[in-house]
């Protein structure tokens, strides 16, 4: 455990400096909660601005432009399709789908939203998460999902995607 509150600490940071021109490393952090009043499971990623723009410009269209000042509706289109083909929550064998909620900026991060409704009690859930891997080999994706108070984390990269968390 305490090479994970390592890995915590080094992204709190990094994220607290401003990047001038490249980093040097490649690492996305996702909390996932699951909130029984509601039956629904909320998500929160953050990610690099400046990696995120150029993957949807790779995939998508090479104009895209993420701004603070500008909040494009076709950019929310296209990180609603690419949340949906990289990052997959499987609960009870069924890939649940994630509806976005919005994003916001913050430094050199953008801050996506999304829910997934529905949810019912669970004791585990699978977890892939292949964002940037496709565009950043050495990506690191961090999942922390919480669940009735207990939070289990998972490290996720290229070669080892998708990862199960069992609760109590």
């Amino acid at each position: 455990m305490s090479h994970l509150k390592k890995i915590i600490f080094l992204f709190l940071v990094c994220s607290c400096l401003s990047f001038k021109g490249t980093h040097k490393f490649y690492l996305s952090v996702t909390d996932a909660a699951y909130v029984e009043k509601s039956s629904s499971v909320q998500i929160i990623t953050r990610l690099f601005v400046d990696d995120f723009q150029k993957l949807l410009q790779t995939r998508y269209d090479k104009n895209v432009q993420l701004l603070r000042v500008q909040d494009l509706a076709e950019n929310n289109v296209y990180i609603q399709q690419y949340f949906n083909k990289k990052l997959k929550i499987n609960i009870q064998n069924k890939d649940l789908n994630l509806n976005f909620i919005g994003k916001r900026y913050e430094d050199d991060l953008i801050i996506c939203y999304f829910e997934i409704e529905g949810v019912k009690n669970f004791s585990s859930v699978e977890i892939t998460n292949l964002l940037l891997t496709d565009l950043f080999e050495e990506q690191k994706n961090l999942v922390h999902f919480e669940k009735g108070g207990e939070t289990e984390s998972l490290m996720l990269v290229k070669e080892k995607p998708t990862g199960t968390i069992k609760f109590n």
